[in-house]
């Protein structure tokens, strides 16, 4: 038997060291932080759409709406409202995000400032 290296943590590389450090249901699910995946992750939203558009064509509304002048525009405003809404999460994260410390969670945070609750009589 052939002596088998053992490899530390500062020997692997990048991908090996995501997979040992990931929790064993992650591990599946790690190509979703890949570049190159979420790079092309819009072709499956483009994929939706060209299924549904083809789909509203072989199974028409029965009753369509006032806003439905071509058929299966229903596709369409989906795919937009998507859009609309991957593009509006960075601003809104900028917008919305707060620091780790805001909830004065940081254990490193002096609390000695703040006066003790006094009971009510």
């Amino acid at each position: 038997m052939a002596n088998a290296e053992i490899k530390t943590m500062e020997d692997l590389t990048l991908e090996e060291r995501e997979r040992a450090e990931a929790h064993p249901l992650a591990v599946p699910f790690l190509f979703l932080g890949r570049k190159s995946f979420q790079d092309k992750f819009i072709y499956i939203a483009l994929i939706g759409l060209l299924i549904t558009i083809g789909l509203g064509f072989i199974y028409p509304l029965h009753h369509p709406a006032p806003y439905d002048v071509m058929p299966a525009s229903w596709g369409w405003i989906g795919f937009l409202s998507y859009s609309f809404l991957v593009l509006c999460a960075k601003p809104l994260f900028k917008l919305l995000a707060r620091p780790e410390s805001y909830y004065g969670e940081d254990p490193n945070m002096d609390l000695d400032h703040i006066p003790e609750e006094q009971p009510h009589d």
